[in-house]
């Protein structure tokens, strides 16, 4: 994979966006083993996870396009749709424009799931990071920025 020109960087800050880097993956590591350690959720792997929370906030999404956001490769986004199906989390239904495709949508059991993942998260980090909102749509803002950057 190619890398994009990056701007150009003091040494000092390139060592900050990868201090920030790894801040943000040891981050998503204790907020992952938060989420699984709640005995009322069902446990997914984080390719099931990551499908699952992209129909959530899309639905009626088409596989095709939750592969490419996602950015997985083909073959494990279909095992990881295949164990959301199985688990009864994701259902297919067929796209009323266009029989031929389908529109992926969360059922009732996973919305029940992501509200307990999503209140845990918010306990856990309200208990880290305290009350102040405007620091946490400021961080918010900016793993959206990172989140929606262009890709290669």
């Amino acid at each position: 994979m190619s890398r994009t020109a990056a701007p150009t960087m003091t040494a000092e800050h390139e060592t900050a966006l990868a201090d920030l880097a790894d801040a943000i993956m040891h981050a998503a590591r204790l907020i992952r083993s938060w989420d699984q350690a709640a005995e009322t959720v069902v446990p997914l792997s984080m390719i099931e996870a990551a499908v699952l929370e992209y129909v959530d906030r899309h639905p009626g999404c088409r596989p095709s396009d939750v592969a490419h956001e996602v950015r997985m490769r083909s073959s494990n986004f279909s095992a990881a749709l295949r164990a959301l199906e199985k688990q009864a989390l994701v259902e297919r239904r067929s796209d009323p424009s266009d029989g031929r495709t389908a529109n992926l949508f969360v059922t009732a059991l996973a919305k029940q799931n992501i509200d307990i993942v999503r209140s845990r998260r918010a306990a856990l980090l309200a208990s880290a990071l305290g009350s102040n909102r405007a620091r946490t749509d400021a961080a918010r803002d900016l793993l959206d920025q990172l989140r929606t950057a262009p890709r290669e």
